[in-house]
């Protein structure tokens, strides 16, 4: 594990796959069988994947029916293993089978999660669990002794494809900071909390893991697996849990099964169709995007409809995309910053204010999305504790979250009266089938969101068929990346290699589905415009300008936006 930056730091000097090697070698522990996660395993498989796991759930009273344990190249996962009807129950596990937490938890656990930030709730699950107040990590560490044995046993040494465990050059790959920065968090809570909180107390008498060493590489390792395969049972505010076997189903947006409460504090695997013998059985995590999935789960999704941009909403920025755009007088304020800008007339402050992007307690996260109604389909309780984090992006068929475009209108209005009498709300201003009474101010919208799209591409480095090519290693890939991202900090590896790691590959699938998504954003913008300059003028009106330098490869940014067009990612 790294911390991203300048400074490049290896905790211990070891690799996200030896970490916990290390951590168990350390207390004369071994590992008794396969990893299991939905990423690549590295021992070698047994004649029966997991069996001692299956036995171990059936032992404690849970039950296994038409579904088995499957390995291949890509990992662990569930098939069916006979025909099966909908509405079947393939899999029951026992309340005593969960691992989580609740209030009658050690107290000196307590203590210690209680200095764990909310967003990072995986650590608190990684940290304790209700099955004799001993957590995770301790779980690890009394190995055949513990309750959870065949459980823990077969849990990934190393979790692939998480960012958190990427060298530098990978990290740089994904040109995205949203991600990067919430990487850096994690890296960096990991180090302070092991140092600061976890030390100290070694052997003392608030020390709830017996004198045990548990640094940064062992509570890396717990965070790893508790987030790629945690759920919220009991629902977002509550703690999360981990269901042995059910957490071997991977991901669709299309699943055939979903996750249920059963008798008695149970939880169940249920099908939702007919299941062929030999048919993956899958899940939904969540209506989740790239970021999460990538984060948590360590793979994407393709064309994701629930996938986003963000942003972080800004005077200056939207400014640079009027410009950008062509909307408005050639120097209106492009390269300045926000404080540097005239101040709003009091109408405009109100309600961008009304909006929460501006003033005491404003919210400025904002998303450009995949137009058209969300595709997936899953319950709450088979989603990961993700999903209570974010809300689908998919529906609505408007490329931008309704915060957003209501903001740019407000912006783009030249006074109150051309937002016309629709309440300032984003219910209301936001709605993307609702223009402004104004059409010239609908049109200088939607012509700056088009800038927007602009800048937001100018800030990953090439193009799309640059990262087509990086991926399916052509001759001439390399020599094209090189000179899209010229000076880029983090990917000179891209370019001096025909063939990328893993993680790598990785990276620039992620980029490259964020691409797609703002030029899938730019076009329906752009015939939306055109829609409502053909319905207002028969001679109609030109596009905005930009786009094709956009289509391009993000150059639309690159001139009075490229300043403020730092500044656009969240």
């Amino acid at each position: 594990m790294q911390l991203p930056g300048s400074a490049r730091f290896s905790v211990r000097g070891v690799s996200p796959t030896r970490m916990v090697k290390l951590f168990m070698s350390r207390h004369g522990l071994h590992s008794t069988a396969a990893s299991a996660s939905g990423a690549a395993a590295t021992s070698a498989a047994p004649a029966a994947p997991a069996a001692d796991l299956v036995t171990w759930v059936e032992s404690s009273g849970g039950s296994i029916t038409g579904v088995a344990v499957r390995r291949d190249e890509a990992g662990f996962g569930l098939q069916a293993a006979s025909d099966v009807s909908a509405g079947s129950t393939l899999i029951s596990l026992p309340q005593r089978c969960h691992l989580t937490y609740d209030g009658s938890t050690d107290a000196r656990l307590l203590a210690l999660i209680d200095q764990v930030p909310a967003e990072l709730w995986g650590a608190k699950l990684a940290l304790q669990a209700r099955r004799h107040d001993v957590p995770v990590v301790a779980h690890r560490l009394e190995g055949a002794a513990s309750p959870f044995a065949p459980y823990i046993n077969n849990l990934p040494l190393g979790v692939a494809g998480l960012p958190m465990f990427f060298n530098g050059d990978a990290l740089g790959a994904l040109q995205y900071p949203p991600v990067t920065e919430q990487v850096k968090r994690r890296c960096r809570w990991l180090l302070s909390f092991s140092q600061q909180a976890l030390a100290p107390i070694r052997g003392s008498e608030a020390d709830p893991f017996g004198g045990a060493e548990v640094d940064a590489n062992a509570l890396g390792w717990a965070l790893a697996v508790v987030t790629s395969r945690a759920f919220r049972t009991r629902g977002p505010s509550q703690p999360a849990a981990m269901l042995p076997l059910i957490d071997m189903a991977n991901h669709s947006f299309e699943p055939n099964a979903k996750i249920a409460p059963g008798p008695g504090g149970s939880m169940c695997m249920v099908a939702t169709r007919q299941l062929v013998a030999g048919e993956p059985v899958l899940i939904s995590y969540g209506q989740l995007g790239n970021d999460f999935l990538l984060l948590d789960y360590g793979f994407v999704m393709p064309t994701n409809p629930y996938d986003t941009v963000q942003l972080r909403f800004d005077r200056g920025l939207i400014e640079a995309a009027k410009a950008v755009a062509g909307v408005g007088s050639s120097d209106n304020g492009a390269d300045a910053t926000s404080d540097e800008l005239p101040p709003l007339p009091a109408w405009q402050q109100q309600a961008l204010a009304s909006l929460q992007l501006a003033g005491p307690g404003a919210n400025t996260e904002v998303t450009i999305r995949r137009q058209g109604p969300g595709q997936a389909s899953s319950s709450s309780s088979s989603s990961s504790s993700s999903s209570s984090n974010s809300k689908p992006a998919g529906g609505g068929g408007s490329p931008v979250d309704p915060r957003l475009l209501a903001g740019v209108r407000v912006l783009c209005a030249p006074n109150a009266a051309a937002l016309g009498s629709k309440a300032v709300s984003a219910e209301q201003l936001g709605r993307w089938d609702a223009p402004l009474a104004s059409m010239p101010a609908e049109l200088a919208a939607l012509r700056t969101l088009t800038g927007l799209c602009a800048i937001a591409l100018s800030q990953f480095k090439g193009t799309v068929d640059d990262d087509a090519a990086l991926l399916a290693g052509t001759p001439a890939a390399a020599a094209a990346a090189a000179e899209a991202a010229e000076g880029a900090a983090g990917t000179s590896s891209e370019t001096e290699q025909q063939q990328l790691t893993e993680d790598q590959q990785l990276a620039v699938q992620f980029r490259m589905d964020k691409k797609r998504l703002l030029l899938e954003a730019l076009a329906a913008i752009s015939q939306r415009i055109k829609q409502l300059a053909a319905s207002a003028s028969p001679g109609g009106a030109r596009g905005p300008g930009g786009r094709q330098q956009a289509a391009n490869g993000g150059g639309g940014g690159r001139g009075k936006g490229a300043k403020n067009g730092g500044r656009g990612f969240g």
